[in-house]
């Protein structure tokens, strides 16, 4: 009797200490500040060589760059390298960061083939490779890789690897453009989210998941902003400092008599409004088939992702349609962009150029209002 008890104690006392090794292992070590972690797999150095649509750089000595792999990414290492040129300084000089209401991007002091490299060499640097790559159009998308921010970090979770999952998948959208200077470049990135969900009882036979479409993250647009520029050598709490700035309000929805029509008034000339209507759309999913600038028209395609993941929308859009069995869709719509000198107008037509008054048209409106405040 003694010894089952002596055996029964022990085997607690083993189940106990078994349970604080896993909760110490299992708990995260210290985290840097960042939301996106993601694991990278580059394990070759890749070259920073120009892609053959873009123009070369200037290679004078001033704007040789040394390799990464033997002088290091950080700005001490390549200070020292025998190299006085540097792309990014390490003080906010050359350096701007510009918000127009939900819409955001830096303007660097270096022409867009100097910058193309080193985003693209960034996002390598984290984990991602490329789906797309126009240089030609300065576009970069990235594929779509987990963001592991709540995952565990201790030896017991590195132990078991692979078992630890967030359930959250990110992919960005990189726009280079050439500024009012030929010598500045402008830098968007745009993010794009999937969460996973799963359906069905835990039957095997019922249960399914699936990977649906998440709101974009402007938090996390802004944080690749920031980290870039370190990667350039920036000092972090520059580059905090540098991408921060007030939201200001300047677009309002308006409907006609009937409610059906609706357009958005953009307190801010065209020129800008038609720059930021681009970036809310890579936000939201949806494809720029074509625009044509003179005329103020963007022909886009809203894509099954991006109908799916607003299917289930409980905004007052959903209360314009209580009644109605209309289902978004899929299709092809011309986006109008009218300019009124101080203002400019935004209207969603369908394919034959008349004002759409469909489900799908008003959300397209209503989205476009929440990126462009």
């Amino acid at each position: 009797m003694f010894f089952k008890m002596v055996i029964v104690k022990n085997y607690r006392s083993f189940v106990f200490v078994f349970f604080l090794v896993l909760l110490t292992g299992c708990s995260s070590a210290p985290k840097d500040d960042y939301k996106g972690v993601y694991e990278s797999k580059r394990t070759t150095e890749h070259s920073l060589e120009v892609p053959p649509d873009l123009v070369s750089p200037d290679s004078s000595d001033a704007l040789v760059i040394p390799s990464l792999s033997d002088t290091g990414s950080s700005y001490s290492a390549y200070s020292h390298s025998g190299t006085t040129g540097s792309l990014l300084p390490k003080s906010s000089a050359g350096i701007r960061f510009v918000r127009d209401g939900g819409m955001f991007w830096l303007e660097l002091e270096s022409k867009p083939e100097d910058i193309w490299p080193y985003v693209r060499n960034f996002f390598m640097d984290l984990g991602f490779s490329f789906v797309k790559q126009e240089p030609v159009n300065g576009l970069l998308e990235t594929n779509w890789l987990e963001n592991r921010f709540d995952v565990p970090t201790g030896w017991f979770a590195s132990m078991l690897g692979g078992l630890f999952s967030t359930g959250l998948m990110d992919k960005y959208r990189i726009r280079l453009e050439r500024g009012d200077n030929d010598k500045v470049t402008r830098l968007f990135i745009t993010h794009q989210g999937l969460k996973e969900s799963s359906y069905g009882s835990w039957a095997e036979s019922d249960y399914s998941v699936k990977w649906e479409p998440r709101d974009p993250d402007p938090e996390l647009e802004a944080e690749m902003l920031q980290r870039f520029l370190v990667y350039r050598g920036v000092a972090k709490s520059s580059a905090k400092q540098i991408v921060s700035s007030k939201k200001i309000q300047r677009t309002k929805l308006l409907k006609d008599e009937t409610g059906k029509k609706l357009r958005l008034e953009v307190n801010e000339i065209f020129p800008r409004t038609w720059r930021r209507i681009s970036i809310a759309l890579d936000r939201l999913g949806i494809v720029i088939e074509d625009r044509n600038r003179s005329k103020g028209i963007y022909y886009i395609r809203t894509t099954e992702n991006f109908v799916k993941s607003q299917s289930e929308d409980k905004s007052w859009l959903a209360s314009i349609f209580s009644s109605s069995k209309e289902e978004l869709k899929a299709a092809k719509f011309q986006l109008s962009v009218e300019d009124l000198e101080d203002k400019t107008v935004i209207k969603v037509l369908d394919e034959n150029g008349n004002q759409d008054t469909s489900k799908t048209g008003h959300l397209i409106i209503e989205k476009l209002k929440a990126h462009l405040r």
